[in-house]
């Protein structure tokens, strides 16, 4: 039993020496065969980002942003022309004013669905409005710009949905009266 130990145990030394020792023998046959492997690669150039580059990494929520901004930016510029405009469609009254397509409704059902809507989107509007003013007072001040543009696009959406409830109210109680085309066509169920 000791004799196979012995010779257990010799075959294990022999075949570590010859690992041990071979290995630095092939690292240095290694190192003349492929010089170009050992060099450490050239350091990468650190990128130097321009106003050219970054117009390329442009993401649809960015052209977004930018297309609201410029509507918001408009309506603001025309805002005068447009109270002379109004002036001048007051002064027309055969022509009348247009209506948003989703304010347009031809049923008594339809214009209170739409109501409510609207009532829900408004809801929606002045709490949108009441958290941009609590982050603006919290805000840093290279962020409170951004902020302040933000309440102003929210409340120039509440004040058109305003008024697109007050439209859709008339039309309701237009179709409410008893010589509306549509309100009879309500007031009966569908066959």
């Amino acid at each position: 039993m000791k004799t196979k130990n012995d010779f257990l145990f010799s075959v294990i030394l022999a075949c570590a020496a010859a690992v041990g020792l071979g290995a630095p023998a092939r690292a240095q046959s290694d190192s003349g065969t492929t010089p170009a492997k050992q060099r450490k690669p050239a350091a990468k150039t650190h990128k130097v980002w321009t106003e050219d580059d970054l117009a390329t990494v442009r993401k649809p929520a960015d052209n977004y942003a930018d297309r609201e901004t410029a509507q918001t930016q408009a309506a603001t510029a025309s805002a005068q022309p447009a109270d002379t405009a109004k002036q001048a469609s007051a002064s027309n009254p055969d022509k009348p004013p247009k209506v948003a397509p989703l304010a347009h409704a031809n049923s008594v059902d339809d214009a209170d669905k739409k109501i409510a809507w609207e009532e829900r989107d408004i809801q929606g509007q002045e709490e949108t409005i009441a958290r941009l003013q609590e982050e603006l007072g919290q805000a840093s001040p290279d962020r409170k710009e951004h902020l302040q543009q933000l309440i102003e696009q929210h409340k120039q959406i509440l004040e058109d949905v305003r008024k697109e409830l007050a439209g859709l109210q008339a039309q309701r109680k237009q179709l409410e009266k008893p010589g509306a085309p549509n309100a009879t066509a309500s007031a009966q169920p569908p066959q």
